[in-house]
């Protein structure tokens, strides 16, 4: 004999429909019916794992399991369906702290290299995450009472940590990290501290013999200080004038040969790295002349290199102000033959094209000229330049403000309210 199932329609006809009804039940009726699926589920659970009392004397009859036995405080602690519901509302997910929160003790601050440990091991670690526990790494040093921040950086050992996950997660293979800006400024000083320059040379050559081209075009030629290769020389030479303590500054010689050593490094055919060489020559001069009061002089030969290094860029102010700073030699006859080709020229600083660093340059190759020509005995040039240093700071305060000198004079408000 065959029996045939019922069709799906059937089904639906037949219970499905009834099942999505409320039942018609009251409060008293639902509790009992709550009731009875409680026992119920009790005695089924105690037939699939019987239970035994604490001395374990006997089993109970397997004929008697079917009837409850009278419950006793002591005994239904133990059951197996008491036991289970402990185990679920003990969960650690039911739980809740019952303390006030503000009373409780918080957590004690993690270390920035556990920090960076844990996101290395779970794979986290990116190159802006990197420049962060640096920076972190860097404030805390900072915040130290030692006069040698450089030394203190050293024995952090953080810049042998980042280069380590640098290498072990091949990122060096391709340098792209150096495209991130925040990682190089962080990564260059502690690498310095840490005696691991020779790496930083390393990346620099590889950039200018293997990854130059790659980089020039991915990175565009729009913006120079966006190129790797540009930000990672300027942090190198940056770091190479650093003293090793903060009580006086060393002289340029480091600064010096680093850059006459990137200059011969780098090749002379490429745009970016002329452009960056060239920036960076740019800054030394700017600091061997008009911030040449904070250091010691540096040494001839070193100087003189530097100096015949930039002649190609065709910058005759810097050149001027340059020869006026020989450190055995110091010579004002660039100087004035640059400030004579520009007189009648004096209202040329309040042209737009030139920039503030530059009016400063060139006030300040007025001054340190006065005050040599003053020590060579030579009054007459030396109250020429003092005329032009007077008519070139006249125009230039007028031509900010755009005022005549009759207003200026007649106006009783401040000269810096004036527009």
């Amino acid at each position: 004999m065959v029996v045939r199932t019922p069709t799906l329609n059937s089904l639906k006809r037949g219970f499905l429909s009834q099942i999505h009804q409320p039942l018609p039940l009251s409060r008293r009726e639902s509790q009992q019916l709550l009731d009875s699926i409680t026992s119920s589920f009790r005695k089924n659970l105690d037939k699939e794992h019987p239970w035994q009392f604490e001395d374990a004397a006997a089993a109970l009859p397997a004929a008697k399991s079917e009837e409850p036995s009278p419950k006793t405080t002591t005994t239904t602690r133990h059951r197996p369906t008491d036991r289970h519901l402990r185990a679920i509302l003990s969960n650690p997910l039911f739980s809740h702290p019952t303390q006030d929160r503000r009373l409780t003790v918080p957590a004690p601050t993690k270390s920035p290299f556990d920090v960076f440990d844990a996101a290395v091991a779970r794979g986290l670690m990116t190159p802006r995450r990197a420049a962060g526990f640096l920076a972190t790494v860097r404030a805390q040093v900072a915040n130290e009472q030692s006069s040698d921040t450089r030394a203190n950086l050293a024995a952090t050992g953080a810049g042998l940590r980042v280069l380590q996950w640098l290498r072990a997660s091949g990122q060096e293979n391709d340098l792209r990290f150096l495209s991130d800006p925040a990682l190089v400024q962080q990564l260059v000083p502690f690498m310095y501290a840490e005696g691991l320059e020779e790496v930083a040379w390393k990346w620099l050559s590889q950039l200018a013999v293997q990854r130059l081209r790659v980089m020039e075009v991915e990175s565009g030629l729009g913006k120079l200080n966006a190129q790797p290769l540009f930000k990672l020389l300027n942090a190198m030479i940056q770091e190479a004038s650093h003293s090793t303590a903060a009580e006086a500054k060393s002289n340029l010689d480091t600064s010096y040969s680093a850059l006459l050593r990137a200059y011969e490094l780098l090749p002379k055919d490429y745009r970016i790295a002329n452009l960056s060489v060239k920036h960076n020559w740019a800054s030394l001069s700017w600091a061997s002349t008009v911030d040449a009061f904070e250091r010691p002089k540096p040494s001839v030969a070193l100087f003189e290199a530097f100096v015949q290094q930039g002649r190609p860029y065709s910058l005759p102010l810097d050149m001027a102000h340059l020869e006026l700073h020989h450190p055995t030699a110091p010579s004002s006859d660039a100087a004035v033959y640059y400030m004579h080709s520009r007189d009648g020229k004096a209202r040329d600083v309040t042209d737009t094209r030139m920039g503030d660093r530059s009016r400063r340059r060139l006030i300040c190759l007025a001054l340190d000229t006065v005050d040599r020509l003053k020590q060579t005995g030579n009054m007459t040039e030396a109250s020429w330049v003092e005329r032009f240093l007077t008519n070139m700071c006249q125009n230039l305060n007028l031509g900010i403000l755009n005022l005549n000198a009759a207003d200026s004079i007649a106006s009783e408000r401040p000269l810096y309210r004036l527009n």
